[in-house]
């Protein structure tokens, strides 16, 4: 088992829409047990995305730039698209290996732009496996006593 932010290679992801291709995946949540494992993809392909570090809602994307944080080149974390694997099937998938792996802070500003982009399209199940009820109520509590300054 792995802990969230682990960086996983997967040399024959199926797309959501049916393709199939090499994929860099973030692990978003520390399965415990039999809980899924969530994912989000990455692309280095820039297309009209733009380059600025850091959440960017609006193209539903996390910028991570190059030579910070694990990745070589550009890299956009894809929030549109959350992958759910068994354990089973990340455990037993030759074509899965952990590469890497984020540091607390990245991976919570990109559970944070997730949430921020694509809170009212992610299942009530895996809300509770990105942020469990403690972190969830004191987040709001963070953010309450922010508006008040």
């Amino acid at each position: 088992m792995q802990a969230r932010g682990a960086i996983y290679y997967h040399s024959s992801l199926k797309y959501l829409d049916g393709q199939i291709g090499i994929k860099y995946l973030i692990l978003l949540n520390t399965p415990i047990k039999n809980e899924p494992y969530l994912f989000l993809k990455t692309t280095s392909q820039k297309k009209d995305k733009p380059s600025i570090p850091a959440c960017i809602p609006k193209y539903k994307v996390f910028f991570i730039a190059a030579g910070g944080a694990f990745f070589w080149l550009d890299t956009w974390v894809q929030l549109h698209e959350l992958y759910e694997f068994t354990p089973i099937e990340v455990d037993t998938n030759k074509d899965i290996t952990v590469v890497g792996s984020l540091d607390t802070k990245i991976i919570d500003a990109i559970i944070d732009c997730l949430f921020k982009s694509e809170e009212e399209n992610i299942a009530h199940n895996h809300k509770k496996l990105l942020r469990p009820q403690l972190q969830d109520s004191l987040l709001k509590l963070k953010e309450k006593f922010n508006k008040k300054r």
